[in-house]
Protein backbone atom coordinates (compact mmCIF):
# COMPACT_ATOMS: atom_id res chain seq x y z
CA UNK A 1 0.00 0.00 0.00
CA UNK A 2 2.56 2.40 0.77
CA UNK A 3 4.65 1.83 -2.47
CA UNK A 4 1.18 2.72 -4.02
CA UNK A 5 0.71 5.66 -2.41
CA UNK A 6 3.81 6.76 -3.03
CA UNK A 7 3.90 6.26 -6.83
CA UNK A 8 0.63 8.51 -6.69
CA UNK A 9 3.07 11.40 -5.34
CA UNK A 10 5.84 10.58 -8.03
CA UNK A 11 7.94 8.23 -5.91
CA UNK A 12 9.68 5.58 -7.57
CA UNK A 13 8.51 2.19 -5.92
CA UNK A 14 12.63 1.49 -5.55
CA UNK A 15 13.18 4.37 -3.76
CA UNK A 16 10.79 4.15 -1.62
CA UNK A 17 11.64 0.18 -0.77
CA UNK A 18 15.03 1.36 -0.28
CA UNK A 19 13.66 4.15 2.43
CA UNK A 20 11.35 1.00 4.27
CA UNK A 21 14.31 -1.10 4.30
CA UNK A 22 16.38 1.58 5.82
CA UNK A 23 13.85 2.05 8.33
CA UNK A 24 13.50 -1.22 9.15
CA UNK A 25 17.25 -1.78 9.28
CA UNK A 26 18.03 1.68 11.46
CA UNK A 27 18.27 1.49 14.90
CA UNK A 28 18.79 4.09 17.44
CA UNK A 29 22.12 3.05 19.79
CA UNK A 30 21.44 4.23 23.40
CA UNK A 31 24.05 7.04 24.32
CA UNK A 32 26.37 4.95 26.63
CA UNK A 33 27.07 7.59 29.91
CA UNK A 34 29.00 6.31 32.94
CA UNK A 35 32.61 6.03 33.83
CA UNK A 36 33.00 2.78 31.44
CA UNK A 37 31.67 4.62 28.61
CA UNK A 38 33.49 7.95 29.68
CA UNK A 39 37.46 6.44 30.14
CA UNK A 40 37.33 3.48 27.95
CA UNK A 41 34.56 4.39 25.16
CA UNK A 42 31.68 2.54 23.62
CA UNK A 43 30.95 -1.21 23.87
CA UNK A 44 28.66 -1.65 20.46
CA UNK A 45 29.85 -1.13 17.05
CA UNK A 46 28.45 -1.23 13.69
CA UNK A 47 28.85 -1.82 10.22
CA UNK A 48 26.36 -1.70 7.80
CA UNK A 49 26.28 -2.01 3.76
CA UNK A 50 24.21 -2.80 0.63
CA UNK A 51 25.83 -5.79 -1.18
CA UNK A 52 24.68 -7.76 -4.16
CA UNK A 53 22.74 -11.26 -3.58
CA UNK A 54 19.74 -12.28 -1.66
CA UNK A 55 18.85 -12.30 2.03
CA UNK A 56 19.64 -16.35 2.39
CA UNK A 57 22.80 -16.17 0.59
CA UNK A 58 24.30 -13.48 2.25
CA UNK A 59 23.34 -14.86 5.80
CA UNK A 60 24.93 -18.21 4.92
CA UNK A 61 27.86 -16.55 3.84
CA UNK A 62 28.53 -14.57 7.04
CA UNK A 63 27.90 -17.92 8.96
CA UNK A 64 30.68 -19.32 7.23
CA UNK A 65 33.35 -16.07 7.72
CA UNK A 66 32.20 -16.02 11.07
CA UNK A 67 32.76 -19.67 11.66
CA UNK A 68 36.15 -19.40 9.77
CA UNK A 69 37.91 -16.19 10.03
CA UNK A 70 36.58 -15.13 13.98
CA UNK A 71 36.41 -18.63 15.42
CA UNK A 72 32.24 -17.91 16.75
CA UNK A 73 29.46 -20.61 16.97
CA UNK A 74 25.71 -19.97 16.01
CA UNK A 75 23.74 -18.93 19.15
CA UNK A 76 20.50 -18.36 17.52
CA UNK A 77 18.84 -17.89 14.01
CA UNK A 78 15.93 -16.08 12.69
CA UNK A 79 14.37 -15.84 9.16
CA UNK A 80 16.49 -12.40 8.47
CA UNK A 81 18.90 -12.65 11.59
CA UNK A 82 21.88 -14.80 12.96
CA UNK A 83 23.48 -13.89 16.94
CA UNK A 84 26.92 -16.06 17.14
CA UNK A 85 28.31 -15.65 20.48
CA UNK A 86 32.58 -16.99 21.27
CA UNK A 87 32.94 -20.69 20.46
CA UNK A 88 34.77 -21.23 24.14
CA UNK A 89 36.37 -24.85 24.56
CA UNK A 90 39.67 -26.63 24.10
CA UNK A 91 38.85 -26.59 20.31
CA UNK A 92 38.37 -22.65 20.21
CA UNK A 93 42.21 -22.46 22.42
CA UNK A 94 43.48 -24.65 19.92
CA UNK A 95 42.17 -23.16 16.80
CA UNK A 96 43.47 -19.76 18.49
CA UNK A 97 47.36 -20.99 18.52
CA UNK A 98 47.65 -22.77 15.17
CA UNK A 99 46.57 -19.26 13.05
CA UNK A 100 49.55 -18.31 12.05
CA UNK A 101 48.68 -15.43 9.79
CA UNK A 102 49.12 -13.10 12.82
CA UNK A 103 45.69 -11.41 12.46
CA UNK A 104 44.13 -13.76 15.10
CA UNK A 105 40.36 -13.97 15.84
CA UNK A 106 39.24 -10.21 16.76
CA UNK A 107 35.61 -10.80 17.23
CA UNK A 108 36.50 -13.72 19.31
CA UNK A 109 36.72 -10.99 21.76
CA UNK A 110 32.72 -10.08 21.45
CA UNK A 111 29.98 -10.66 23.70
CA UNK A 112 27.97 -11.67 20.72
CA UNK A 113 28.09 -10.85 16.88
CA UNK A 114 24.62 -10.18 14.73
CA UNK A 115 23.95 -9.79 11.70
CA UNK A 116 20.63 -8.74 9.43
CA UNK A 117 20.17 -8.94 5.84
CA UNK A 118 17.27 -7.18 4.20
CA UNK A 119 16.08 -7.55 0.52
CA UNK A 120 15.74 -3.80 -0.88
CA UNK A 121 15.18 -4.62 -4.40
CA UNK A 122 15.53 -7.14 -6.65
CA UNK A 123 19.28 -8.94 -6.15
CA UNK A 124 20.60 -6.29 -3.87
CA UNK A 125 20.49 -6.93 0.10
CA UNK A 126 21.23 -4.09 3.08
CA UNK A 127 23.31 -5.45 5.42
CA UNK A 128 23.69 -4.65 9.40
CA UNK A 129 26.78 -6.26 11.43
CA UNK A 130 26.65 -5.61 15.13
CA UNK A 131 29.69 -6.81 18.15
CA UNK A 132 28.94 -5.52 21.45
CA UNK A 133 32.38 -6.00 23.86
CA UNK A 134 30.31 -5.33 27.13
CA UNK A 135 32.32 -8.19 28.72
CA UNK A 136 35.60 -7.27 27.62
CA UNK A 137 35.28 -3.31 28.32
CA UNK A 138 34.23 -4.48 31.84
CA UNK A 139 37.66 -6.70 32.06
CA UNK A 140 39.48 -3.50 31.06
CA UNK A 141 37.90 -2.06 34.16
CA UNK A 142 38.72 -4.40 36.11
CA UNK A 143 41.96 -4.54 35.16
CA UNK A 144 42.64 -0.96 36.18
CA UNK A 145 41.04 -0.99 39.30
CA UNK A 146 42.99 -3.68 40.58
CA UNK A 147 46.00 -1.50 39.60
CA UNK A 148 44.25 1.09 41.80
CA UNK A 149 43.85 -1.51 44.65
CA UNK A 150 47.74 -2.49 44.36
CA UNK A 151 48.22 1.22 44.88
CA UNK A 152 46.51 1.84 47.64
CA UNK A 153 48.03 -1.06 49.26
CA UNK A 154 51.54 0.29 49.04
CA UNK A 155 50.54 3.79 50.29
CA UNK A 156 49.47 2.22 53.23
CA UNK A 157 52.58 -0.02 53.96
CA UNK A 158 54.66 3.05 52.79
CA UNK A 159 52.53 5.29 55.11
CA UNK A 160 53.09 2.18 57.68
CA UNK A 161 56.57 2.65 57.34
CA UNK A 162 56.97 6.20 57.70
CA UNK A 163 57.98 6.69 54.36
CA UNK A 164 57.57 10.35 52.96
CA UNK A 165 53.82 10.96 52.10
CA UNK A 166 54.81 12.77 48.66
CA UNK A 167 56.99 10.14 47.74
CA UNK A 168 53.99 7.41 48.72
CA UNK A 169 51.54 9.51 46.76
CA UNK A 170 53.81 9.80 43.89
CA UNK A 171 54.18 5.87 43.57
CA UNK A 172 49.92 5.50 44.03
CA UNK A 173 49.78 7.82 40.99
CA UNK A 174 52.30 5.98 39.28
CA UNK A 175 50.88 2.36 39.48
CA UNK A 176 47.23 3.29 39.62
CA UNK A 177 47.71 6.00 36.64
CA UNK A 178 49.59 3.31 34.74
CA UNK A 179 47.08 0.66 34.96
CA UNK A 180 44.44 2.89 33.92
CA UNK A 181 46.20 3.55 30.89
CA UNK A 182 47.17 0.41 29.74
CA UNK A 183 43.70 -1.02 30.20
CA UNK A 184 42.15 1.52 28.59
CA UNK A 185 45.09 1.00 25.34
CA UNK A 186 44.11 -2.37 25.57
CA UNK A 187 40.26 -2.16 25.16
CA UNK A 188 40.64 0.75 22.75
CA UNK A 189 43.19 -1.55 20.91
CA UNK A 190 40.42 -4.87 20.70
CA UNK A 191 37.54 -2.06 20.15
CA UNK A 192 39.28 -0.97 16.78
CA UNK A 193 40.35 -4.67 15.43
CA UNK A 194 36.37 -5.53 16.25
CA UNK A 195 35.20 -2.75 14.29
CA UNK A 196 37.71 -3.62 11.60
CA UNK A 197 36.97 -7.27 11.52
CA UNK A 198 33.44 -5.95 10.89
CA UNK A 199 34.19 -4.12 7.92
CA UNK A 200 35.85 -6.30 6.78
CA UNK A 201 33.09 -8.72 6.32
CA UNK A 202 31.19 -6.50 4.82
CA UNK A 203 34.26 -5.92 2.25
CA UNK A 204 34.20 -9.61 1.26
CA UNK A 205 30.02 -9.70 0.59
CA UNK A 206 30.80 -6.82 -1.69
CA UNK A 207 34.03 -7.35 -3.42
CA UNK A 208 34.49 -11.56 -3.31
CA UNK A 209 37.36 -13.16 -1.02
CA UNK A 210 40.82 -11.43 -1.59
CA UNK A 211 43.03 -13.85 -3.36
CA UNK A 212 45.80 -15.50 -1.50
CA UNK A 213 49.24 -15.18 -2.61
CA UNK A 214 51.46 -18.61 -2.77
CA UNK A 215 53.97 -18.98 0.46
CA UNK A 216 56.72 -19.12 -2.15
CA UNK A 217 55.69 -17.09 -5.00
CA UNK A 218 58.22 -15.17 -7.41
CA UNK A 219 55.91 -11.71 -7.82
Amino acid sequence: ELVALGAEVGLSASALKQALVEERMRVVLPEERGILASLAGPATFVATRVVQGEPREILAKLHTAMDVEENLREVRRFPDRVVWGPRGGFAAALRSLTRLDGRGFPLSNADEVSAMAVATESGRVHVRLEARLNGRRAGAAQSASIGLVSGLGFLAVALALNTMLPVALGVLGLVSGSSAYVARKNYRRDAHLAQLALEQALDRLEFGEPKKRALFSGG
